[in-house]
């Protein structure tokens, strides 16, 4: 009697085991039919009504868009494609009229005959070959078991590996994506059609200005004509997009990111005119364009941001080597003056408008055409400050300076005077700018013209040099340290 009771309760304690391990595995398929039974809902190109796009001259783009969907009501797997493959995945944002979004994700896996047969493992495929004497192919229905190390596939009755012929797919196989797409879980409050806000950085999109100017034949004005260059290396193209420039840097945060980005789910829970209008943005300034633009991607494109024609110029030749109160060498040069542009950014110059930062080239007129001038970076620069424009080297006004005297007066103390000569072989008088940097406690006991102090140490002194002359400079400084 005590053996059965005990074989009973074996009997027993297995069929409640069989019994909850059916229950779980019922419950489990219920599970896996109700996601498999979650809709799947794309949202590509053809579904987006505005495109508005914020370009940075960091690599950096912010992407506004709308899209029109038709969405169900309750649980939906949103496929949101035509993203591009710069896209960077925590900076979406997703919002929508009875939306809340569940999870969230990005998909990019380029495909590559690996990743295809690795999606396709375990799956039917065909296999075509091809007879070496006549070329006629044959198709065999194969079963792709493992691309560990080659394809090993099931061939009817045999397991065979290095199959000869090519491996085929009727489609793309299930996970893979020929496009980058991001994929949202959102639980929809009611059916109907409505505007899906889709927000988001992505790199590969970038401008820079550049400044083109042509002298007038007196070189007292220049015409001056500022263009963005924008460039598209996002892997997405754009179309009928309303574009804004912003010209200063913004604040970002290094991130280590790989250098690739995977196929991949990351989930996160959430809580239910030709020119350019410019405006100040939190201290930046903003470029909007009033027709749409199409950019595609690996495309460069030159916007005009705006055109300014008379601008007034100031040229002059500079030195800025010659001058030293310093301990050193007793003779410096011979040396080239710099070709010198000026120009005030202001209103009554012709400007007055704040410049982004980029390369300013310029022309001038010579007989049989114009010639290129020469080009300078110029910084991001407000209204009301002066742009200095060093075009190059002038090869027939040069400059020597000679030190003349030299004085010890302490071991900390000392007076030096030099002399500099300097010649113009042009037919014309030149303007020259003689400029210099003194040491710390220097002071000035004569000169034979007067000089500005541009800043604290360093001064400078204009002298005009005549058609086939000379000029010179001679001047005297006591030094205390």
């Amino acid at each position: 009697m005590k053996k059965m009771r005990k074989r009973f309760g074996r009997v027993y304690k297995n069929r409640v085991f069989v019994i909850a391990a059916l229950a779980s595995l019922y419950i489990l398929a219920l599970s896996g039919l109700a996601l498999a039974q979650v809709a799947e809902q794309e949202a590509g190109r053809g579904a987006r009504s505005s495109l508005v796009l914020t370009v940075y001259g960091q690599d950096l783009a912010l992407i506004d868009e709308v899209r029109r969907v038709a969405l169900p009501a309750g649980r939906v797997r949103l496929v949101l494609e035509d993203v591009g493959t710069s896209l960077r995945p925590e900076t979406v944002v997703l919002q929508g009229d009875g939306l809340r979004v569940l999870e969230r994700g990005f998909a990019f896996d380029p495909l590559t005959p690996r990743g295809l047969l690795e999606a396709a493992a375990g799956h039917k495929v065909r296999v075509i070959r091809t007879h070496p004497q006549t070329g006629a192919e044959t198709i065999h229905e194969a079963e792709l078991l493992s691309i560990e190390d080659g394809p090993v596939l099931r061939l009817g009755d045999r397991i065979e590996t290095a199959v000869p012929g090519r491996i085929v797919f009727d489609a793309l196989p299930k996970g893979t994506r020929q496009d980058p797409a991001l994929l949202a879980l959102v639980d929809s409050a009611h059916a109907g059609p409505r505007d899906l806000s889709l927000r988001y950085l992505t790199g590969g999109v970038s401008w820079r200005a550049d400044y083109v100017a042509n002298l007038n034949p007196e070189g007292n004005r220049l015409d001056l004509t500022a263009l963005a260059t924008l460039a598209n290396t996002s892997g997405l193209g754009f179309e009928g997009a309303s574009l804004r420039l912003i010209a200063g840097a913004v604040n970002r945060v290094a991130a280590a990111r790989p250098k690739q980005l995977r196929r991949a789910m990351a989930l996160e829970s959430v809580a239910a005119n030709d020119g350019a209008v410019q405006q100040a943005v939190s201290g930046r300034y903003l470029y909007s364009y009033d027709r749409p633009l199409d950019l595609a991607d690996r495309e460069t494109k030159l916007l005009t941001l705006f055109q300014a024609p008379s601008v007034a110029v100031t040229r002059h030749y500079r030195f800025d080597e010659l001058v030293s109160a310093y301990r050193g060498a007793d003779q410096l040069g011979p040396v080239q003056a710099a070709i010198v542009l000026e120009v005030e950014n202001t209103k009554a110059a012709g400007l007055g408008r704040p410049l982004p930062g980029g390369i300013l080239r310029i022309y001038e007129p010579a007989p049989g055409g114009p010639v290129f001038a020469g080009e300078d970076r110029i910084a991001h620069t407000p209204e009301g400050e002066t742009l200095e424009l060093t075009l190059g080297r002038a090869f027939d006004v040069t400059g020597r300076a000679r030190r003349t005297a030299y004085e010890t007066l302490s071991p900390r103390a000392y007076e030096t005077a030099q002399e500099v000569v300097m010649r113009n072989a042009k037919n014309a008088a030149v303007e020259v700018r003689v400029r210099g940097n003194m040491p710390p406690g220097w002071t000035l006991l004569r000169e034979s013209a007067p000089h500005e102090a541009e800043t604290a140490s360093r001064i400078a002194w204009t002298l005009t040099i005549p058609a086939k002359g000379e000029a010179k400079l001679s001047y005297r400084v006591r030094v205390r340290q």
